[in-house]
């Protein structure tokens, strides 16, 4: 891809990255026939500007961003920090002390052409040279599940109906070096 960049995010661009959370969150749900939950979906909006905000705040220290722009237009974001509510409670506690992987979103329009794997490699990279050989993260979203199980392999922890009748939750537990083969 021509003007592929994957950085920081700088602090003026915080206002951007919010709006590309909100166009991608909202995309997400609508794709995976949940639009419906407008609480979630406000919540969800909410806790990545939280988490966007603990990265600015700590340059980078308690959460990691990195974004992909291409012609300046942002077009991806992933994150790791410490594992979230969800995953610690799901699994016993068993993940509290991982890191998680976390907001890998690509625009709708960039989905699908090798911007989340461009994503994943950069960040895979980011915990090798820091250091950390194992994370994990999660999702339950239906769509990203599948592309995640093509990826990765089967959910270490599969909460089945958690979400409601068909709607699962998965989590995944991973090494830096099996990533990076």
């Amino acid at each position: 891809m021509q003007n592929l960049v994957v950085r920081r995010p700088r602090i003026e661009e915080i206002d951007s990255i919010n709006e590309f959370f909100e166009l991608v969150i909202r995309d997400t749900f609508e794709r995976n026939g949940i639009a419906d939950l407008v609480e979630t979906l406000e919540g969800e909006i909410e806790d990545k500007r939280k988490c966007l905000n603990q990265d600015i705040e700590s340059n980078g220290e308690k959460r990691y961003f990195l974004i992909v722009t291409i012609d300046d237009m942002i077009v991806g974001s992933i994150e790791y920090g410490p594992s979230n509510d969800l995953i610690i409670t799901c699994t016993n506690g068993e993940l509290k002390d991982l890191v998680e992987i976390g907001t890998v979103f690509v625009h709708p329009e960039y989905q699908r052409k090798g911007v989340g794997n461009i994503m994943l490699i950069h960040i895979f990279n980011e915990l090798k040279n820091k250091g950390i050989k194992e994370f994990c993260f999660d999702s339950g979203y239906k769509i990203a599940q599948k592309i995640w199980i093509k990826k990765f392999g089967g959910p270490e922890y599969y909460l089945k109906n958690y979400w409601g009748e068909g709607a699962d939750h998965m989590v995944w537990r991973l090494k830096v070096s099996d990533v990076l083969e």
